[in-house]
């Protein structure tokens, strides 16, 4: 998205526009009367909307599209899109100049959680089957698999498809989202923390895009427990963009800065470190086909 159409969603969000055409304005003035914007600033930002695609005039009146459902209906997290979590992150991104200053991003939103899922759950569908194909490659005969962080399940229901059995492990907030919308899938949810501990008996854990949400620290905590989940011959695949092999690695280690505590994007000789101090063997890291991340793979030795 445009960073201008990014910037004039988030002005009418944070002015309270988008909150008013959806429920109770359908004119500038009465948008303006709403919301203390000025009538010009009402007219133009509705006719930008418009043109976006997330309004259309109906009878004289400004209404809202089926493509504004993410910005004004989240009756589903499927719904949401990208746009609500990128206003989000676009928050922190201004905030950046305090973050630097004090090392603590602001305190996300109470939709937070909802928009980020939303923003995962359009994963397109050719990333998540290669990627599981990745990983499944790394151990043809695994049975069980852990999908650690998994969010709004869009690899556990790949994995399910092909047959594994299933668990998701997230956050709690997360998981209570996912029950929501996944409890017809094959596919078992368990809340907690996986920098803490995981649940067990697995023979893959598979990790996307976690890591570089998290510090050093909390990475080689993660690395150690998704060793533990794993049985004996066993394979972690963590999927993450790696300083050395994605080219824009840095430059999303500075979005890390704006949007989370401790996150940053890592090197191979860090991921190797984690991986080694935890116990696996033949570490090894290979690009993920048609996509800009790297699969980080260990082996948890068989005896």
């Amino acid at each position: 998205m445009d960073y201008r159409e990014l910037c004039l969603l988030w002005a009418a969000r944070e002015t309270g526009i988008i909150d008013a055409v959806m429920f109770r304005a359908g004119t500038p003035a009465e948008v303006a009367a709403e919301t203390d914007v000025t009538e010009r600033a009402a007219r133009i930002t509705l006719s930008a909307m418009t043109e976006l695609g997330f309004l259309e005039r109906v009878s004289g009146e400004y209404e809202a599209t089926n493509r504004a459902l993410g910005l004004f209906a989240k009756t589903d997290v499927r719904s949401i899109g990208t746009v609500p979590h990128q206003m989000d992150c676009l928050d922190r991104w201004f905030a950046l100049p305090e973050t630097m200053r004090t090392g603590c991003p602001p305190e996300p939103p109470d939709e937070w959680t909802a928009n980020f899922m939303g923003s995962m759950a359009t994963i397109d569908n050719a990333t998540v089957r290669t990627c599981v194909t990745e990983a499944v490659h790394e151990n043809p005969d695994a049975e069980r698999v852990l999908d650690i962080g998994g969010g709004p399940g869009s690899f556990s229901k790949e994995f399910a498809r092909r047959g594994y059995d299933v668990t998701l492990f997230d956050q709690s907030d997360v998981i209570d989202v996912d029950r929501t919308f996944l409890e017809h899938e094959p596919i078992e949810l368990v809340p907690g923390d996986a920098t803490d501990d995981l649940s067990t008996g697995f023979d893959l854990a598979f990790c996307s895009r976690v890591a570089h949400a998290l510090g050093p620290a909390e990475n080689r905590a993660l690395s150690k427990n998704a060793y533990d989940a794993l049985d004996p011959g066993g394979v972690a695949v963590f999927i993450d963009k790696v300083r050395g092999w994605a080219d824009d690695a840095a430059l999303f280690g500075a979005h890390m800065l704006a949007q989370t505590e401790n996150g940053d994007t890592y090197t191979e000789d860090q991921f190797e470190g984690w991986f080694d101090d935890a116990g696996f063997d033949d570490f090894e890291i290979r690009d993920v086909p048609g996509t800009n991340q790297q699969a980080i793979v260990g082996y948890r030795p068989r005896h």
